[in-house]
């Protein structure tokens, strides 16, 4: 059965998403950055990052997670018929959005969709 998300989840995942492009912001306009460059083997379409992973949503209609360290792929998420366009997580899920006009939810552990 897929795990119920509450409202009070996703305000929470909505003010965290807000968070960091604050953060982002700050340090663009700060100059705070360093460039790196990654061959990922499909065209970057979105991404989002913390102090560990990497989360990239590519034209081969697949979710990478990377290592932010290593900058190795550490899991390939797969469901999506479509361009990933979109995508927002936590240490819990992931959420993400493609053309093929569908949202899924994914357990980031196990890298499967619990809501379609």
């Amino acid at each position: 059965p897929a795990e119920q998300i509450s409202r009070q989840f996703y305000r929470q995942l909505h003010h965290s998403a807000c968070r960091d492009i604050h953060s982002l912001e700050a340090n663009w306009r700060r100059g705070n950055y360093a460039f790196t460059s990654v061959h990922t083997g499909s065209e970057v379409w979105c991404l989002q990052c913390d102090d560990d992973k990497i989360a990239t949503g590519h034209y081969d209609n697949t979710i990478k997670i990377w290592d932010r360290n290593t900058l190795q792929v550490v899991k390939v998420l797969k469901g999506h018929k479509d361009v990933v366009l979109c995508l927002q997580y936590n240490e819990e899920v992931i959420i993400s959005g493609s053309h093929d006009h569908t949202v899924k939810v994914w357990n980031i552990q196990i890298g499967q969709v619990i809501k379609d």
